[in-house]
């Protein structure tokens, strides 16, 4: 298996990421408006490698040939079950929670990622780089006197950029 490196580091993490890239519960939809719910019913978040991560005992390259196993278990999947179908593959990484996080939709022409920021698309080594740097794998810290701002939630979600990999699947 592409990601036996991982049996030796991380018995949790291989186990997560193996059974997620081989045997995926994923549901889809002929429906353009149902995206959303593609990409909710789809999400997977990966938590167990985060030890390997913070204990800096994988490296970015490790993480890329990871998550390029999933994107490549994921790919045949599909075209195995899915003929003359088009998906949308991606991966970005939550600082906050942190988890790495991923996921397929349908692809629709003209019809992006189903985020409501501004999305910055990204290779895998860069996105695992910046994960690596800005994940509170400590939690978060709070600053004393701190308070939400006014600005508007819906404002604030459409100026902020996510770093995202995708890759459109043709079956």
């Amino acid at each position: 298996m592409m990601i036996e490196f991982l049996r030796n580091k991380g018995s949790k993490a291989y186990n997560e990421i193996s059974e997620i890239a081989t045997t995926p519960n994923l549901l889809f939809s002929n429906d353009r408006g149902q995206c959303q719910a593609e990409a909710n019913y789809n999400l997977y978040t990966i938590q167990k490698i985060n030890k390997l991560i913070k204990k800096s005992n994988v490296s970015i390259a490790e993480l890329e040939q990871t998550f390029s196993f999933v994107e490549v278990s994921w790919t045949a999947y599909l075209r195995k079950h899915f003929r003359d179908k088009a998906f949308v593959f991606y991966i970005w990484g939550d600082y906050q929670i942190p988890a790495v996080r991923l996921s397929v939709v349908s692809y629709y022409e003209g019809m992006e990622l189903p985020f409501g920021c501004i999305l910055k698309k990204v290779n895998l080594m860069d996105l695992f780089r910046e994960y690596i740097e800005k994940a509170q794998f400590d939690g978060i810290p709070i600053s004393e006197g701190s308070e939400c701002g006014g600005e508007d939630v819906d404002e604030k979600a459409s100026s902020y950029v996510l770093n995202v990999y995708s890759n459109i699947i043709k079956c």
